[in-house]
């Protein structure tokens, strides 16, 4: 189990209160790691390739396993909700809920997505990050 670490500020869930911390331990199922290149290039008349290279960003995508529990589906709601302006959270892959393993700081990249898994009414979130330094 994953555990996101976020503050509360769209999509509240009963109970939660705007501008608080939660904690949400959720499964995930993959995670794919990319790699996005910033770069400009511009071809000459005669063919010759002149790049210009600025950065390498690391982004994560994520996605969770299939899930059925209401609370949590609202929760994950209100998670998505709160990052999408690109506010930072945090998420540790190995830790569980009070004792951190491997947290890492990101913010939201991109549209965050909620599919229906099955007709038995398991659903599955995914979202991109880009991993968020404080001291850029």
């Amino acid at each position: 189990m994953a555990v996101i670490i976020y503050t509360a500020r769209r999509g509240l869930v009963a109970g939660h209160t705007a501008g608080q911390s939660y904690e949400l331990e959720v499964g995930i199922e993959s995670v794919s790691p990319s790699f996005d290149r910033e770069e400009n290039t511009l071809t000459t008349l005669s063919g010759k390739d002149y790049t210009t290279f600025y950065r390498i960003e690391e982004r994560d995508s994520f996605s969770t396993v299939a899930i059925d529990d209401t609370a949590l589906l609202a929760q994950l709601r209100e998670f998505v909700m709160s990052v999408a302006a690109g506010e930072p959270f945090t998420m540790d892959l190995m830790g569980e809920s009070g004792s951190p393993v491997a947290p890492v700081s990101y913010k939201l990249r991109g549209n965050p997505s909620k599919r229906l898994v099955n007709s038995a009414g398991f659903y599955s979130y995914s979202w991109q990050v880009k991993v968020f330094d404080e001291n850029p």
